[in-house]
């Protein structure tokens, strides 16, 4: 087993740590916990959690035991900080991505962007993880059991908010059309391609499958419609 001067997830090797001991520098130690969680969450994704070692983790870490213990104190420990740092490598690009336009154009890019995601099989590993926790330790439990569901909700309300008079009578409405939306546009057709088999997964498709679901909604929420303005009240 190597010492903690791991190879980097990228293939670049960290600086061997000081023979005279003691930490190491700040940024060589935050480098190592990006690689010692990336590496967990692929041994995790790849064998399960009860099929996961901390020994396992340690090996392809190129580091050992003892420093996987002192950075998160358990496997579960690991397990939770690793889920949670691959969500935000995913979750965190779409926020700063959203495009300008109208309410229905970045409604429809956060859902093409979150329906894709979810599709990914290293998220729908990351899932399961997430499942399994719920059903063993759900006092861990900080990710939702749906992945990134929260995240897209929340980000679909903060445009429905932007695009609401303030104090509007539509503003209570905000957090259930947002759940609303997110259900219609991503878990739907996520439940379609993965479990009924009865969509494609392809961009087309989806795509196809968006348009005309905001096209549907849009007769009974007009600010739907590409064509009006932004404001909910429009």
């Amino acid at each position: 087993m190597k010492d903690d001067g791991a190879a980097s997830g990228t293939g670049s090797r960290l600086p061997a740590r000081d023979p005279r001991g003691g930490r190491p520098p700040q940024e060589v130690a935050a480098r190592l916990g990006h690689h010692i969680l990336e590496t967990a969450l692929a041994q995790f994704i790849a064998g399960g959690v009860e099929g996961t070692s901390m020994e396992a983790i340690a090996a392809a870490a190129q580091t050992s035991k003892r420093t996987l213990y002192s950075r998160f104190g358990s496997k579960l420990a690991l397990l939770v900080a690793a889920m949670e740092h691959g969500l935000a490598r995913y979750l965190d690009p779409i926020a700063a991505s959203v495009p300008r336009g109208s309410t229905r154009k970045k409604i429809a890019y956060i859902a093409r962007r979150m329906l894709d995601l979810s599709l990914q099989g290293d998220v729908v590993g990351i899932e399961a993880l997430i499942i399994w926790l719920a059903n063993h330790n759900p006092g861990m439990m900080r990710a939702q059991p749906a992945i990134g569901t929260q995240f897209g909700i929340d980000l679909m309300q903060t445009i429905l908010a932007e695009a609401s008079e303030p104090n509007s009578e539509e503003a209570g409405d905000l957090p259930f059309l947002a759940a609303f939306l997110f259900d219609a546009l991503v878990t739907v057709p996520r439940q379609r391609i993965l479990q009924r088999h009865d969509l494609h997964n392809t961009t087309r498709t989806k795509a196809a499958y968006i348009e005309r679901a905001l096209d549907l909604m849009a007769k009974a929420i007009p600010f739907l419609n590409e064509g009006r303005g932004n404001r909910l009240t429009s």
